[in-house]
């Protein structure tokens, strides 16, 4: 009863502000908006609601998703233009930040068209998944496992909690409306080293074992989610994929071309981790570079991405985004001295250049590389989306309006407003193209009228209607300037007038989305 008051007060509270503060400058929704922003439309997977939300660059809907479970955390458009997204079941085992439970896909209307459960006494899914090329599923779960099973495998007994979860990273193949097959698995629990007892198995020294996770390292007797994976991202071309891990902190890389009977094996092994060389024994704290990160990812070149929270910071509570390369080599591995740790030494670039107090997040987050170079920045915890460009310039800033008491009013802050981590998709991205995205309104509560302007992307030459796919509309449009020898709209080939030239360009890409 007590808490429920609160929350009415605080409720109360809010709505006077909102009252008070209207007609000031926006506290939610779009709160800046430039031409240099990159078009396209936003999806976010808001951690309080059921509700899934995509919006335009004005912060208009132009579609929902509704479940029966808020978010578990992360959710993806698809190519078809269905949404994939993980729910919170509330398995009360794994009562932790990023848990799930439940895989979703819903169609482009709303219909849940498959689901599948992962939320049992002993396993949960959790945080993110990823979808591979053959249209099966990634999943990070969580496993519990006695402490029994960790002593014997070289844990010190007096930093065992009674049960500690192990991290799984599965693959689903969908079956039917509510089944799969596992068709793949890795476990960190068969990639382990230890240096306490030599008479148990996986003995040795963590620094000439680099491939293998320390089962001593960070290790508390009150901690079951001792490496608390919280992102997964797949690199077709090398067939690999990479993991945060945030009391590590350092992302991982593993090799998802070995055979799922062998992943247990050496063959299984890490291929690469960065951001902590102190975790295996070839570092110190000093040379940590990452702090209870999110979102790590690859991005253009064969570089990669990664939000680092900042909470353990020796300069104090500061997040960045940061860019690095790995040291890949030709054949898929990465480059490691005999002594030494991974590198490379330094990133690549960070945001901010120079520290900043105001720009922190103490979990969830995450940064996206836009088609035109800008990148999308989500400070999770308070539901702050800003896109910089190549300058570290502001070029759009978002505040999710959606918080545990629903909508917020304009000129008032949206309480508990975290969304996990927002993406931006082009406006020609597969699963949009063709669709009706009329803009609906914002979703904050507001009295005044949108003066916001989208500002397109350029489309591709046929696509006339401009909705960046090539169809038998765009087709009649060119019939009717068919002849046109000025300012012609259907110039497709760019030689100023429109004929057979232009006809040939159109019938090549009928039924194609454009390029972005």
């Amino acid at each position: 009863m007590k808490n429920r008051l609160l929350q009415i007060v605080a409720l109360v509270a809010v709505l006077f502000l909102g009252v008070v503060a209207h007609g000031q400058a926006p506290t939610v929704g779009v709160v800046f908006q430039s031409e240099q922003s990159y078009d396209g439309y936003t999806l976010l997977p808001v951690t309080s609601s059921t509700n899934t939300y995509l919006v335009n660059n004005c912060g208009e809907e132009v579609n929902r998703w509704t479940s029966e479970y808020k978010a578990g955390m992360m959710a993806y458009l698809l190519d078809d233009g269905n949404l994939i997204r993980a729910g919170r079941t509330n398995n009360p085992n794994f009562g932790t930040g990023g848990t799930g439970g439940i895989i979703e896909r819903f169609d482009w209307e709303g219909n849940l068209t498959w689901s599948y459960l992962i939320s049992s006494p002993t396993q949960c899914q959790h945080h993110d998944i990823a979808m591979l090329p053959n249209g099966n599923v990634l999943a990070l779960v969580w496993k519990a496992y006695p402490a029994s099973s960790w002593i014997a495998k070289g844990r010190d007994p007096e930093k065992t909690a009674e049960v500690v979860w192990s991290m799984s990273i599965v693959e689903i193949e969908p079956q039917g409306t509510s089944g799969g097959n596992m068709v793949w698995e890795w476990e960190s629990i068969h990639h382990l080293i230890q240096d306490f007892d030599p008479s148990l198995p996986n003995y040795g020294d963590p620094q000439d074992h680099p491939r293998q996770l320390d089962v001593n390292y960070q290790a508390t007797a009150n901690d079951k989610d001792w490496l608390h994976s919280n992102s997964i991202a797949y690199h077709e071309g090398l067939d690999q994929i990479m993991v945060s891990s945030r009391d590590f902190n350092e992302l991982w890389i593993i090799d998802h071309s070995t055979p799922s009977d062998l992943t247990h094996t050496f063959q299984g092994h890490l291929l690469y981790r960065w951001g902590n060389p102190e975790a295996y024994g070839r570092g110190t704290a000093d040379d940590r570079m990452l702090h209870s990160q999110h979102d790590a990812r690859w991005i253009q070149d064969g570089r990669v991405m990664v939000f680092s929270n900042g909470n353990e910071r020796p300069d104090g509570f500061y997040s960045t985004v940061e860019i690095l390369t790995p040291p890949l080599n030709a054949g898929g591995t990465y480059s490691l001295t005999s002594e030494g740790p991974w590198g490379p030494e330094m990133t690549d670039w960070r945001y901010p250049t120079v520290l900043d107090a105001e720009f922190f997040s103490q979990n969830t987050s995450g940064a996206q590389q836009l088609p035109n170079g800008n990148i999308l920045i989500t400070e999770g915890a308070s539901g702050d989306i800003r896109e910089i460009d190549e300058n570290q310039d502001v070029v759009w800033n978002y505040r999710n309006p959606i918080g545990v008491f629903g909508a917020a009013t304009q000129g008032a802050p949206a309480p508990e407003n975290a969304v996990f981590r927002a993406e931006r998709y082009a406006a020609a991205h597969p699963g949009l193209a063709g669709r009706e995205l009329t803009p609906g309104e914002v979703l904050e509560i507001t009295t005044k009228a949108s003066t916001c302007t989208v500002f397109p992307e350029p489309s591709c030459p046929a696509d006339l209607n401009g909705n960046y796919f090539v169809e038998v509309e765009d087709l009649l449009n060119m019939l009717t300037s068919f002849g046109c020898t000025s300012n012609c709209d259907g110039d497709a080939d760019g030689d100023g007038t429109v004929g057979i030239g232009d006809l040939l360009v159109l019938l090549s890409s009928v039924g194609a989305p454009c390029p972005y």
